[in-house]
């Protein structure tokens, strides 16, 4: 076999810079994880390093803090969550039923992964103490809204929704519903039929729309 065959096939080594970002993913989601079983106040630095496999120095050597970990964490479930929506949703779908999958969606999905989605709120709720986590809470909450919103407009210019409705005040009514629903579910699963919330829910915006 030719040395040039040989150079081929020999795996190429990973960059410092691919290395440390795969790291860095490793101990994101570490502290992510953490942060289900736990909440965002007993994330520690080295806890999430050694859970990823790495020394206790390395993630304090990556992030400058536990407030830049946690912001890194708030980015990793805004990644998730975006790719599931873009999951839930046909492609080409617009208006009324985009908005009305992307609603189911979040019902059905949501409940499958209750750490996950513990995680997700305690994420949310920091936004509120931790300066830096705010800025990407709140673009998780920009994203959402302004894909109701958008697909709300669709559906009005093709006469599906009343045209005199506010669209993002209507999106961001429906970002609020679901989320306090999927609150109250997560403290009480036993006592909410998330089934019925859901139909009553999607039944009743369907009856306001057409008003």
């Amino acid at each position: 076999m030719s040395s040039a065959v040989t150079a081929r096939r020999r795996p190429t080594a990973r960059s410092h810079a691919e290395r440390r970002q795969a790291a860095e993913s490793r101990i994101v989601q570490a502290a992510f994880d953490i942060v289900a079983r736990r909440g965002v106040d007993q994330v520690t630095l080295a806890e999430a390093g050694e859970e990823a496999g790495y020394s206790r120095a390395l993630a304090a050597h990556y992030f400058a803090s536990k407030e830049a970990l946690l912001a890194a964490v708030a980015e990793h479930a805004l990644e998730k969550y975006r790719l599931r929506m873009l999951a839930a949703i046909e492609p080409g779908r617009t208006g009324r039923e985009a908005v009305l999958d992307g609603i189911a969606f979040y019902f059905n999905e949501t409940r499958k992964w209750p750490k996950r989605l513990r995680a997700f709120f305690e994420v949310m709720n920091a936004g509120l103490r931790w300066p830096s986590i705010a800025p990407t809470v709140a673009r998780l909450n920009a994203i959402m809204i302004e894909r109701f919103a958008n697909h709300i407009r669709s559906a009005q210019d093709s006469g599906q929704i009343r045209a005199n409705l506010d669209a993002k005040a209507e999106a961001i009514a429906i970002t609020g519903a679901m989320r306090g629903i999927m609150g109250q579910w997560l403290i009480d699963p036993d006592s909410i039929d998330l089934d019925t919330v859901r139909d009553n829910f999607i039944a009743g915006l369907r009856r306001s729309w057409s008003a």
